[in-house]
């Protein structure tokens, strides 16, 4: 079990830095990491500090809630499209939304067909020309349970009430890990993976603030 390197992760794809201005609030015995999403990451990757995450109760578990931010700018002629993100995506391909403005509403759903690992923090997802249309780097996905008109995020039943405190290394052999969860502290938010508004405002005690 690994459940470190002490809250250190940047968006600069490749480097780290301390990504937590100010821990005020840590929930109580934090959590074990939901098992079907911790034996889906591999061997040496990283849940990273700031993640958002849901925690049923002191000890109990712990569900990360994923999101993907588009790092380059996507044109309607592009057929693949490059993503940061903090949950490994389906390398075999699996379905994709830009996050809806309120939590549990509906968008477009659409595929993808294959997922490559970039080993920086990133994934290049490939795309039917046009189907995600025109998308500014920054805008913000999340897995979707369908390719449709009335998608939905897959993990939505999930609404975050912390964000991870420490980064959490998976190491060969490992198969389940802990983590603490901040819900009163401040966040260097251009530091981790994107975080809606909507999903903000469930986290009231987070503070999100620019880097120096």
């Amino acid at each position: 079990m690994s459940f470190n390197t002490y809250g250190q992760n940047s968006k600069t794809f490749g480097a780290r830095y301390q990504v937590w201005s100010e821990v005020k609030g840590v929930k109580h015995g934090g959590g074990v990491v939901d098992a079907t999403a911790f034996a889906n990451y591999p061997v040496g990757s990283v849940i990273p500090a700031g993640t958002p995450v849901y925690l049923d109760k002191s000890g109990g578990t712990l569900k990360p809630i994923y999101f993907y931010e588009l790092a380059e700018t996507l044109e309607a002629t592009d057929t693949e499209a490059v993503l940061y993100g903090n949950y490994p995506l389906t390398a075999a391909g699996g379905n994709i939304i830009a996050v809806p403005t309120a939590i549990g509403g509906t968008g477009a759903g659409v595929a993808y067909s294959a997922a490559v690992d970039n080993g920086d923090g990133t994934h290049t997802i490939t795309i039917v020309a046009n189907s995600l249309g025109t998308a500014a780097a920054g805008t913000v996905y999340a897995e979707a349970d369908d390719a449709g008109a009335t998608g939905k995020v897959v993990k939505e039943t999930a609404v975050p009430n912390g964000l991870l405190l420490h980064d959490i290394v998976k190491e060969d052999g490992d198969t389940w890990a802990t983590g603490a969860v901040v819900d009163d502290g401040r966040i260097f938010e251009d530091r981790i993976v994107a975080v809606p508004a909507a999903y903000k405002a469930a986290m009231p005690g987070i503070k999100f603030e620019k880097g120096v």
